[in-house]
């Protein structure tokens, strides 16, 4: 029993659909880091404004406010990891 080549149509229909196979966990992986963000950043600053009006913001909550914006940086990064279709 032989095995025919695939001809260059199927393998440029495979080569499309793996790629958006691939784009969309990157959108899925960017949309999970955005969100730890939105997360970090809620943690930080919103609740401690909630829990207490009256409080100033210190050291810790705007390092964590910072990892919010590193984390959503990474987000960024992720989306340029998109492959072209062809």
């Amino acid at each position: 029993m032989t095995v025919a080549a695939p001809d260059a149509t199927e393998t440029a229909a495979r080569r499309k659909h793996v790629a958006k196979r691939l784009n969309e966990h990157v959108k899925l992986a960017a949309a999970y880091v955005n969100a730890t963000a939105i997360a970090v950043a809620g943690a930080a600053i919103i609740v401690r404004l909630v829990s207490n009006p009256n409080a100033t913001l210190g050291r810790t909550n705007l390092s964590w406010f910072a990892a919010s914006l590193a984390l959503h940086s990474v987000g960024h990064a992720v989306i340029r990891l998109l492959r072209q279709g062809e």
